[in-house]
């Protein structure tokens, strides 16, 4: 048995002095030095700073590019490299930004599944976009945090076929289009066949069912109209 295990289990009265000892350091603490740990406090940041740049623009970003049928200049992103699935077709614009913990995932049913982000636009954290029919995202568009885009099931409705592992049919896809300059709020779900106008707003935690005519702001389970955007 090591001395170490003694320590451990307290085995004599200098294994015991030890053992109190070393319980007692760890209920220290060092006295506030303002100058040196406003200086470590500066230097953290900037540490974490520089390398989370290196890692985005050296690594995150070409890496990410390669997985895009086309990616305009610009692209920016954040914590890490978005998870692509089923043989997305995807085209970005310039001056995107968007989040690694983003999940885009491609129809295997489906000829050509395409996701397109215009210019400028910005995919928050834990985005999802399913697509089996296109979905096309405008420029300048902002989506928020924990958004789905639904257009395609996944699962087929009927049990016997969901419960025997089979895909949804192509055909129940239907595209999404969400127009220039839309918001869509955090934890928004946008469903199959349903287009946003141009300069409409999608309250957080809203279901899209139907259609958003332009410059309208909609809320709720399922989705409505509540009132007009202000100088839309």
């Amino acid at each position: 048995m090591s001395y170490l295990s003694k320590v451990r289990r307290r085995e004599g009265r200098m294994a015991d002095v030890l053992y109190r000892s070393y319980k007692g350091l760890q209920h220290v603490s060092m006295p506030d030095i303002p100058g040196l740990y406003a200086l470590l406090e500066q230097e953290r940041a900037a540490r974490r700073h520089i390398i989370g740049w290196v890692r985005r623009k050296f690594y995150d970003e070409p890496l990410f590019r390669r997985q895009c049928r086309t990616c305009g200049p610009g692209l920016c992103l954040y914590d890490g490299i978005p998870s692509v699935w089923g043989g997305l077709e995807i085209h970005i614009g310039s001056g995107v930004v968007m989040h690694g913990t983003a999940t885009l995932v491609g129809a295997k049913v489906c000829a050509s599944p395409r996701l397109v982000i215009g210019n400028h636009s910005h995919c928050g954290s834990v985005f999802s976009a399913v697509a089996g029919a296109d979905i096309v995202i405008g420029s300048h568009v902002l989506i928020a945090n924990r958004v789905s885009l639904l257009a395609y099931d996944s699962h087929p409705t009927a049990p016997g076929p969901r419960r025997a592992g089979e895909p949804a049919p192509a055909a129940s896809s239907r595209p999404i289009t969400i127009g220039d300059n839309a918001w869509i709020g955090t934890g928004a779900i946008v469903m199959k066949g349903v287009t946003i106008g141009e300069d409409a707003i999608v309250a957080a935690g809203a279901v899209v069912t139907r259609d958003v005519p332009p410059g309208k702001i909609v809320g709720g389970n399922p989705a409505r109209v509540l009132r007009s955007v202000p100088d839309a």
